[in-house]
């Protein structure tokens, strides 16, 4: 919630400058990913990924006057690397990049490009308990005839991690 700085735009609804606005952004995304292995060694490996995403973003923009949202869900292919290095038995560092691109050239009204990078850091306290932090950036562009969009994100985390 707060106060827009300049007027905007969004699916045709004009959102005054000044006037109070609140957003909503809902992401639901899974992954699905077989890896392979190619190196594999005591301290670490390096594998390369093949994975099919599924993403559903819902953006929802609403003020007194109107309420307006856009939506876009898509399955997306990938392929990438990851590599992981064991700095000491139950410490490690892991980079993880993957990615896809639809070429223009097979046709004008439909792109697409999808970046995931992720390097990240883990303790592990015990065999089933451990700690993350990391960064990740992620960067989506879709254009389906008229219909467009982007989104861009990136910072750093800190997890816990669970094993069964």
């Amino acid at each position: 919630n707060g106060l827009l700085r300049k007027n905007i735009v969004f699916n045709g609804i004009l959102y005054p400058v000044a006037l109070p606005v609140a957003t909503e952004l809902k992401w639901n995304a899974y992954r699905f990913i077989y890896e392979w292995d190619m190196i594999y060694r005591d301290r670490g490996f390096f594998g390369i990924l093949l994975e099919a995403k599924y993403t559903d973003v819902q953006a929802t923009l609403a003020n007194f006057l109107d309420t307006e949202f856009a939506r876009a869900r898509a399955p997306i292919p990938s392929i990438g690397a990851i590599g992981r290095v064991y700095v000491v038995p139950n410490i490690s560092i892991t980079g993880e990049l993957s990615g896809f691109k639809l070429p223009e050239s097979i046709d004008e009204n439909y792109r697409a490009k999808y970046i995931d990078f992720d390097i990240y850091g883990s303790v592990n306290f015990t065999d089933r308990f451990g700690a993350q932090a990391g960064y990740r950036s992620f960067d989506v562009f879709y254009k389906v005839d008229t219909d467009e969009g982007e989104l861009k994100l990136k910072g750093l985390y800190l997890g816990g991690v669970v094993r069964f």
